[in-house]
């Protein structure tokens, strides 16, 4: 799931316009797709008597709610700083994520409780015209889960790669359900619950993959690190404006999809207060032309000594010499 140093790099590059535009594309796509192919699920599972299909319905409706979390996570961490949050919304796109995760975990237990049930319950077989439904839906949702997970990964977004792997959560329970009903099929009336067990194996793998989105999520609200290529990114570009003689350290927050820059440049100790404002303002904006995603940039002036020029030792991860 994380992303690596090129592509951490050019979602940094991309506009905020155009990576919410992007964004919000991915999510309004899920809800319709998927609200269309949990209802055709439902009634195949209802007509069918195939509690692993009714199951997966209720999975795809899952799908729904996490994309509206997801658009509407988006849309506020579009939104500009205000008095009460003045480094910007950014948060809430980080929340939308956790949110899509802990519906994975929750849905998961949901389904595993209710197919335990089933379990010492009279069933029906499955009827086997419900592969008619299942067969094309886990094609059209594995597509999709690759083409949300890209999108996610160029934009940057925790939530929309999370909401990436809630498709692809779809299609796992999809797999189950068939695999259950030609079980059941094929098997005869022993076999009639064949679908509960799929659906209670597909639920398990449901919550993992929820507890398993839950670590990016954290580490973006605790501010951990962010890829060392891009740390590194910031360093030389900073380094290479004019009058800049040095960079000493450079810290960087993910709010969402937007980055907030902290850094400490060395410069010549006999320029004017007036002179080193000006070598800031100009850092600031060489970023922020070469990174569109870069919200802020706090830059402390530090005169140049000898002995700040020497090879740093190694930091802890979080930020960079």
């Amino acid at each position: 799931m994380p992303m690596n140093s090129s592509e951490a790099l050019e979602a940094a590059r991309m506009s905020p316009e155009r990576s919410l535009r992007t964004g919000q594309g991915s999510a309004v796509n899920g809800i319709l797709i998927n609200g269309a192919l949990g209802a055709a699920k439902l009634v195949a599972g209802l007509l069918g008597h195939s509690y692993a299909l009714v199951a997966d319905a209720c999975e795809s409706f899952a799908d729904v709610a996490g994309s509206c979390v997801t658009l509407y996570g988006l849309r506020k961490a579009a939104e500009p700083p205000d008095p009460k949050h003045p480094s910007g919304h950014g948060r809430a796109e980080t929340l939308a994520a956790m949110v899509t995760a802990l519906a994975l975990v929750t849905i998961g237990a949901l389904i595993f409780s209710h197919a335990l049930q089933s379990i010492g319950e009279p069933r029906r077989a499955p009827n086997p015209l419900t592969l008619l439904i299942l067969v094309p839906v886990i094609f059209v949702k594995e597509r999709m889960f690759h083409w949300m997970l890209a999108r996610g990964k160029a934009i940057g977004s925790t939530a929309v790669v999370s909401d990436a792997w809630h498709q692809r959560s779809d299609v796992v329970t999809s797999v189950a359900a068939l695999a259950g009903i030609v079980i059941a099929w094929i098997g005869g009336p022993a076999w009639n619950h064949a679908d509960s067990w799929a659906a209670m194996l597909a639920s398990v793998w449901l919550m993992g993959t929820g507890l398993w989105l839950l670590g990016p999520t954290l580490h973006e609200l605790m501010e951990g690190s962010v890829d060392p290529a891009l740390l590194e990114f910031i360093r030389e570009t900073s380094q290479d404006c004019e009058g800049i003689r040095g960079v000493d350290k450079v810290w960087v927050r993910k709010l969402g999809m937007r980055l907030m820059v902290d850094m400490h440049v060395i410069v010549d100790p006999n320029i004017s207060v007036k002179e080193g404002h000006d070598l800031a303002h100009a850092v600031k904006a060489r970023l922020q032309h070469e990174l569109p995603q870069v919200r802020d940039v706090m830059v402390h002036v530090e005169p140049y000594e000898p002995e700040l020029m020497k090879p740093a030792s190694p930091l802890p991860e979080g930020g960079t010499r």
